[in-house]
């Protein structure tokens, strides 16, 4: 409430759309619950105000960072605005986290960027490269200065992660002797996949005390690393796959052919709410910064992802049935994007389980698959391989089709060479890929 209280008084955007609500100033200062504040989306933000109507005053002089969304809905971008005052705050709560995860404060660490679209950030407590998506510069860096570290971090997403792995094998990059952990963002992870990735880089997950692979969920118009795994909740996660009680508390009704990713979240920084939950508690996710110095406050912005939160006698539980450590923050478990599950056809996610299923099968594949729409009961998957060869390999084909059979009756699998991939036949990783357009 406070933080909707701030942006009324800073934004005229957002005073407008309270009155649109019918909520006045002077009832906002008193008695109302949160249910009454209008929800905010990229559309009724920044597709139909300015940045001048939806920012608070601010000197172009203090501005220290701009962070852009992906520009997915090819409609128009959000941004965030970040202060010099915030941006200092921002790099010390990267820190912290690096710390929480990494122990960075007792090994000298060196993190490579790769992450698309500009995204940067800054840190005090490990030298950081930010290469963007650049494969060569990142092995080039990973190899010659790697050694010189304790252990090294490279944070990207799961499609580019791919090329780099490639690369760093044509390189010479050994992923063990540097003590390479991944953080992974951009898009949802499922366990096959980590399982794949974690393969190629001789991580073993589910043992090793310190080489891991984490995944980060931010929003372009709030911020990074809003949600973030922990080791405690990948070991929840990945206990699900046997324990079927654990996979039935965690997913909260039916199985949709993947579990939901389970992440951490810090209760200081950003508050979480669920819109229109289900009967299982499955609503669209809406996240508040809690920080009223925000240049561009947004309080109850709806990100579009599908989520449930997980409460405090349900964490507990869930960490028993895994053996593990109860998380010392709040959980809220994230199914993916709500625009990528349309009726009558398979989830995006439980697309990628199948796609990773089979470590060899999975080598000759980028990762990128586009979803067709559903006709006549009837849904077609174009699955991007790595060469015209592969593409023409019919025993691959069949065994999708197999797999995909038992995920999905209708789901129809057809190899793509990927200069014949429609949209964009050679993936420039530059922009979020749209499995379901």
């Amino acid at each position: 409430m406070r933080a909707a209280r701030h942006a009324a008084e800073v934004s005229a955007a957002y005073r407008q759309l309270l009155a649109e609500q019918g909520v006045s100033r002077a009832r906002l200062a008193k008695d109302i619950t949160l249910a009454e504040l209008p929800v905010l989306t990229k559309a009724n933000t920044f597709g139909r105000f300015g940045l001048q109507e939806l920012a608070r005053p601010i000197r172009p002089e203090a501005l220290a960072d701009v962070l852009t969304s992906s520009g997915r809905s090819q409609s128009h971008f959000g941004f965030r605005l970040a202060s010099r005052q915030e941006h200092d705050g921002a790099s010390l709560a990267i820190d912290l986290g690096l710390q929480d995860a990494f122990n960075v404060d007792g090994l000298p660490t060196l993190l490579v960027n790769c992450l698309p679209m500009g995204v940067v950030f800054r840190s005090r407590a490990v030298a950081v490269a930010n290469v963007s998506v650049r494969e060569d510069m990142a092995c080039a860096i990973l190899r010659d200065l790697g050694p010189r570290f304790k252990q090294t971090l490279v944070c990207t997403d799961p499609l580019f992660v791919r090329r780099l792995l490639d690369h760093g094998r044509e390189a010479g990059v050994d992923w063990q002797a540097i003590n390479t952990s991944l953080i992974l963002g951009e898009e949802m992870l499922v366990e096959s996949q980590r399982d794949y990735i974690a393969a190629r880089m001789a991580i073993d997950i589910d043992r090793d005390p310190q080489r891991t692979l984490l995944c980060s969920f931010g929003v372009g118009e709030l911020g990074l690393n809003l949600l973030f795994e922990s080791r405690e909740t990948i070991k929840i996660r990945r206990a699900a796959r046997r324990v079927p009680e654990l996979a039935a508390l965690i997913e909260g009704g039916a199985s949709t052919g993947t579990l939901p990713s389970v992440f951490c979240y810090a209760p200081q920084r950003i508050f979480v709410e669920i819109l229109a939950p289900d009967a299982e508690g499955w609503g669209e996710l809406c996240i508040t910064l809690l920080d009223t110095r925000s240049v561009v406050p947004l309080p109850r912005f709806a990100t579009g992802d599908l989520a449930r939160l997980l409460g405090a006698a349900e964490l507990s539980r869930a960490a028993a049935l895994a053996g593990a450590a109860r998380p010392w923050l709040p959980v809220v478990l994230v199914r993916g994007r709500r625009a990528d599950r349309a009726a009558g056809r398979p989830s995006v996610e439980a697309l990628k389980e199948l796609l990773y299923a089979d470590h060899g099968d999975a080598d000759g594949l980028t990762g990128a698959f586009r979803l067709g729409p559903v006709e006549s009961g009837a849904t077609s998957v174009l699955v991007q391989t790595q060469s015209a060869e592969i593409a023409a390999d019919s025993g691959l084909e069949r065994r999708l089709n197999l797999r995909a059979a038992a995920l999905h009756p209708a789901a129809s699998i057809k190899l793509v060479a990927p200069e014949h991939f429609p949209g964009r036949p050679m993936l420039d990783f530059e922009r979020k890929f749209s499995y379901a357009p």
